[in-house]
């Protein structure tokens, strides 16, 4: 489903979680939601509800990219600290650098063998948008600017770049 800046996605995600429990099936849900989604009431309704529950089958993956349409996410609607937020709802929480590859993949690790004691678990990913390209990470209300064909030229030979150095750096001698 698309559940988008209305918040409806966590609420889904919740369902087919009790659903899948009372199937006695196995498999985990993932929920993908940005930091826009928790100006929302039924996000922490939904947040709320999983943990009382105990719906351990349920992973929330949260974008904190400090962006929406209306400005910057803590400027509409301020959410910090999100962490206790989380955690007062009952969830095992991990914040992480989402631009960091290694982290998010230690963030899933930790997530997929957190012990099934019944906690939803959340990842917290602090990302910034079009980051490794800075004239895409520094451009304002990147929420819903389209980039220009030029600029996707632009953007992969910054991006092919920065690949072939790194390749270089990290070469065995």
């Amino acid at each position: 489903i698309s559940g988008g800046s209305l918040g409806q996605g966590l609420c889904i995600a919740v369902g087919m979680a009790l659903g899948l429990r009372h199937r006695g099936k196995q498999a985990l849900v993932y929920n993908s939601m940005s930091d826009g989604e928790l100006d929302e009431g039924a996000t922490w309704e939904a947040a709320m509800s999983a943990s009382h529950h105990r719906l351990g089958n349920l992973i929330c993956l949260v974008d904190l990219n400090q962006q929406q349409a209306d400005g910057p996410s803590g400027e509409v609607m301020r959410f910090e600290p999100v962490e206790d937020k989380w955690r007062a709802f009952g969830w095992f929480v991990q914040r992480c650098d989402g631009n960091k590859l290694p982290a998010v993949v230690q963030c899933f690790d930790a997530a997929r063998h957190h012990p099934d004691t019944g906690q939803p678990r959340v990842m917290l990913f602090d990302t910034r948008m079009g980051c490794g390209v800075p004239f895409l990470e520094n451009r304002e209300r990147n929420h819903f600017i389209r980039v220009d064909p030029p600029e996707w030229q632009m953007a992969i030979e910054v991006l092919d770049a920065a690949f072939a150095l790194h390749t270089r750096e990290h070469a065995c001698p």
